[in-house]
Order: structure tokens, then sequence, then C-alpha cells
């Protein structure tokens, strides 16, 4: 091999190292930089997307905020952070004035604490088992079964309502008026702007009081009104009782009205 063959030899194997040291010395850098620079600029996009859907929730909250404001003054209106018994009974009133009644009298008793309906216990699973076979052979035995009567929801309990922050406060009503007008009462009563949970209703004397124009026309309205303690002002002891006490009046009171 002749001195010019091994020259160019030689000079072909500089030429690659030097493309080779090129490319790691000088595109390859350059290559990673603008690969980093797609990923950062892709998650940066994606940040500002996220804040963007984030500007734009909280915009649409702020737009809410008024309705939401308007819906916490209903709520806090119909279940109060205090009795006030006062407020209730001259609502009372005007619901009286409104249905053509006339309130004899009003009666609080104390405030009880709130006490969770805790769910039934499932049956015994042998008992269930043997009364289904007994519906199962009285089906059988008969050709058509009794419709079966409608089951009751599931009961549904939330922890931040305890025995420390909700009370009940019993209230009686008696009002004078027809049978019709008493139901308007009653009717305005719950459709009140204080949450209150009708149990008993009834009239006493003659044994027609539950028909139309029927004597005596005095009528008693028995049931429950709330209040919910603000969280700020909840007691830390859960076995705290909170006390329900009206404005002006004590819890166990008795009110006239006209």
């Amino acid at each position: 091999m002749d001195r010019n063959r091994l020259m160019m030899f030689a000079a072909m194997g500089t030429a690659v190292v030097v493309l080779a040291l090129g490319f790691l010395l000088g595109v390859q850098p350059q290559l990673s930089a603008a690969t980093a620079s797609r990923e950062q600029i892709t998650t940066v996009t994606t940040q500002n997307e996220q804040i963007r859907a984030a500007i734009a929730q909280l915009q649409a909250d702020n737009d809410a905020l008024p309705a939401l404001r308007s819906e916490l003054g209903t709520l806090q209106t119909a279940i109060p952070s205090s009795a006030s018994l006062s407020t209730f009974i001259s609502e009372v009133s005007r619901l009286s004035d409104e249905t053509s009644t006339t309130v004899v009298d009003i009666t609080t008793t104390e405030a009880e604490a709130y006490a969770p309906v805790a769910a039934a216990a499932p049956a015994d699973a042998a008992a269930t088992t043997d009364a289904s076979a007994e519906s199962t052979d009285a089906a059988t035995a008969a050709p058509a079964a009794e419709p079966v009567a409608p089951t009751a929801p599931d009961l549904v309990s939330d922890p931040a309502i305890t025995a420390a922050n909700f009370s009940v406060v019993p209230v009686s009503i008696t009002v004078e008026g027809s049978y019709s007008d008493a139901l308007d009462f009653v009717a305005a009563l719950q459709g009140g702007s204080r949450l209150f949970a009708l149990e008993t209703f009834g009239s006493s004397g003659s044994e027609e009081a539950g028909s139309e124009g029927a004597a005596p026309d005095s009528w008693t309205v028995s049931g429950n009104v709330y209040v919910l303690l603000d969280a700020a002002s909840t007691p830390t002891d859960a076995t705290t009782t909170p006390t329900a006490q009206a404005e002006g009046d004590a819890d166990d009171s008795t009110a006239a009205g006209e």
C-alpha cells in the first residue's frame, strides 16, 4: 500500500472522528436542549390551561356568590343559631292573621339535644330464611297474594350534626277557627320561613271535630323547631347539651296571641 493511500485512509478516519466529536459536543447538547424546551413548553401550557380553568371556576363561584348568600340566609332563618322564639311567635301571629285564625296559646318547652335515629338492625338470617320459606309456601297455597306495603327510605344522618350543636325545641300552638282555616294555618306554618316539623294536629271536645265546620273550633298543633349552633361557638365537649333561649322568654313559656 503506497503512502498516498495511507494518508487518504488517515484523513477519512480523522474526518469521521471530527464528525463524531462535533455531533457529541455540538449537536447532541442542542438537541437535548431543544427537547427539554419542548417539554417545558408543554408543561407550562398545561399549567396555564389549569390556571385558566381555575380562574373561570373562581369567576363562576364569584358570580354565584349572591345566590349562595341568599340561600344561606334562608337556611339560617329556617334553622337559626339561637332559639329566637319571639321572632317565631311573631311569624305565628302573622300566619294566623293571614289564615283567619286566632292564636289562643303558644307553649314552648326546654330544648332537647338532638339524638340521631339509629337504623334498624337487620333481621336474623335464620328468621329471615324461615319467613321466606313461609312466604313461599303461602304464595304456593294461595292463588293471589296481598300487595306488598311500601318500605320507608333509608335513614340519612350527617356526622356534622351532633347533640353538641343541634337541638330540638318542642312547640304547641292552639288556634281558634274553622277546620278549613285551621288546615290552612298548619300548611302556612309548615311553609313558613322557620322550619317547623308537625307532629300532631287535633281538637278536643266533639267527636265530629274532624269534619268541615265542626265544633269546637279550637285546634292544637304540636311540632318542633330547631337550633343549629355556629361552628365557631360549638362546644368542644360533645356531651354538652346546647341551650336554646328565647329572646326575652324562658325555655318553658306560654304566649297568648290575638
